[in-house]
């Protein structure tokens, strides 16, 4: 295995340990910390943006534990799904009753709304990659958000360059913006050796140049860079290499390119 030809006590790159150095970063513990004011100060609606591959669905997903963790609930939606079951899923989030009509779940929903309004608690709905949405989920989540003094927060995530996507409604009901910035040079090298010195490595696996071919290929995006590491390491493992190089790297990503 190629974990086995570097040196590496532990696989590195694949999703798991990228969402745990996610959690690392400093933009996604910035926008960490915003979701967290935007639910202590019970706003009504906050938007995450980024680019493909900047690490939206890892911030939602993480606080939805914090969210848990604070004693309220929260409710984690992916907008890519059937918008058929749009009503059935936030009523399941909520832990409300999700059967019948579409009129029953309103109903549903918003009398469990009461329920934890009156239980002093806070509903939490993370919409995940709105950009991507039927209109039936977008109007869902505007008449969530009209809900006249709802205990409820509303998290969507969008990619940057289809921001428009979302509705000018939504836009406007906005308490709070966040942009996900992708990872700079520096960041991203700095990633890339103190992944490997975690797993194990004393050295580093990629040469200077190599790391420069990375980031260009990638453009910062975590997602990307993790995908190219990883099938470099493979590679280089492969090739019997002392570091991965910038060869590597291109054609590693020839290899992506063919395979969309």
């Amino acid at each position: 295995m190629y974990q086995k030809y570097w040196g590496l006590q532990r696989s590195i790159f694949d999703s798991a340990t990228a969402r745990e150095a996610l959690a690392q970063s400093p933009v996604h513990i910035e926008a960490l910390a915003r979701l967290e004011f935007l639910l202590e100060s019970h706003s009504t609606c906050g938007l995450l943006f980024g680019p493909a591959g900047s690490g939206k669905t890892t911030v939602l997903t993480q606080f939805a534990e914090q969210v848990c963790r604070s004693g309220a609930l929260p409710a984690f939606i992916n907008c890519a799904g059937n918008d058929d079951f749009i009503l059935t899923r936030v009523a399941t989030g909520l832990h409300a009753e999700a059967i019948g009509s579409p009129a029953d779940l309103w109903r549903s929903i918003v009398d469990r709304l009461e329920e934890l309004k009156l239980e002093g608690l806070r509903a939490v709905l993370l919409f995940d990659d709105l950009e991507r949405a039927s209109s039936v989920i977008q109007s869902c989540v505007e008449q969530l958000l009209a809900i006249p003094d709802a205990p409820l927060t509303v998290v969507a995530s969008a990619r940057t360059d289809h921001a428009t996507r979302i509705g000018a409604r939504i836009s406007e009901c906005a308490n709070l913006r966040i942009d996900l910035t992708p990872w700079t040079e520096s960041e991203t090298s700095q990633y890339l050796k103190e992944s490997v010195a975690k797993a194990g490595r004393a050295q580093p696996a990629f040469d200077e140049r190599a790391v420069r071919r990375l980031f260009e290929l990638s453009g910062g995006a975590p997602r990307k860079v993790n995908q190219l590491a990883q099938l470099a390491l493979v590679a280089g493992a492969g090739q019997r290499l002392l570091q991965v190089d910038a060869a590597t790297i291109d054609a590693v990503e020839e290899e992506l390119s063919l395979a969309r």
